[in-house]
């Protein structure tokens, strides 16, 4: 059973019942390939994503996140600016109540060769694929955003569905 549900410009979306979550989210390309994870949370694919911690910069929670859910090891310059994701109607709702708009800052990271990975507590699976196969993913709505926006800034090809309403 689903423990997260996430959803973006859904008119049936829950109102938020709690301060906002701040995170970071990275998309993260190797060998002309991108990481999806599949999620524990809600058993659909994302990328790499977490909230941010106190005591540290968003940049420094995508290299900390990326560690803890793939094993990969980001230097601080192979991140690069993607875009502040403020959507008011990012939200997720979570089983136990709890209900959040979610703020992220996005980031990416193109590296040469596929790096060896570690699934994470919070994934089922880590798959490195085809950008010409996304649409085979049921990718969760606020993910698809950051995705779009990657291949927009970067040029790179993709066959992704953009019909984020039926992805909730």
């Amino acid at each position: 059973m689903p423990t997260a549900l996430y959803y973006l410009h859904d008119p049936f979306a829950p109102e938020p019942n709690k301060a906002p979550r701040l995170g970071s989210a990275v998309v993260i390309m190797a060998d002309g390939k991108i990481l999806l994870e599949h999620r524990k949370d809600n058993f659909h694919w994302g990328i790499v994503s977490g909230d941010i911690h106190n005591a540290e910069s968003f940049r420094h929670c995508a290299i900390r996140t990326a560690i803890e859910e793939t094993g990969i090891h980001l230097k601080n310059e192979q991140l690069h600016d993607l875009k502040l994701f403020d959507d008011p109607s990012r939200i997720v709702s979570f089983l136990e109540g709890n209900i959040y708009r979610m703020i992220s800052v996005g980031f990416y990271a193109d590296l040469f060769a596929i790096p060896e990975t570690v699934c994470g507590d919070e994934s089922l699976e880590l798959r490195w694929v085809d950008p010409m196969e996304l649409d085979r993913y049921h990718i969760i709505p606020t993910h698809i955003e950051i995705l779009e926006e990657f291949f927009r800034k970067t040029g790179k090809e993709c066959k992704l569905d953009m019909n984020i309403f039926r992805r909730s």
